[in-house]
């Protein structure tokens, strides 16, 4: 006859392993702790409602809630890409909104931008970035 097998830790001696107290207790850690998502109000925001947080914020009230800046002049003439660009991308950081022309931005954003060197123009390039192009 074959011996009959015996568990490797019995009930009792399985409920007192200090591992799987260890894991019990990060089950129940996890769970309580969440995922750390936090749900943020928008009281202060203007156009938002408590309701739809999604709702999105009209161009009159996104350039009332961003304050516009202005760029500063390059050596060269016209305006610092690099601060125009940095300018740019926190608008729409900021504002969660595209714009297909640089005219629109400087339209929405209310920023002011020095005028291009002669015979070129600001244009949004195909990489999403504001570039000086010739006319």
């Amino acid at each position: 006859m074959m011996p009959s097998r015996q568990p490797l830790l019995s009930t009792p001696q399985l409920v007192r392993s200090p591992w799987l107290r260890l894991g019990g207790l990060l089950v129940i850690a996890a769970m309580l702790a969440g995922c750390g998502h936090k749900k943020v109000a928008n009281a202060g925001a203007p156009g938002v409602s408590q309701d739809d947080p999604n709702q999105a914020l009209s161009p009159a009230d996104q350039s009332a809630a961003v304050t516009p800046a202005t760029v500063p002049s390059s050596p060269d003439g016209g305006a610092d890409l690099r601060a125009l660009n940095h300018a740019y991308i926190g608008w729409i950081v900021q504002t969660h909104q595209r714009v297909t022309s640089f005219e629109q931005f400087v339209s929405i954003s209310g920023i002011k931008v020095p005028p291009p060197p002669a015979g070129k123009k600001y244009v949004i390039d195909h990489a999403g970035f504001i570039a000086i192009q010739n006319q």
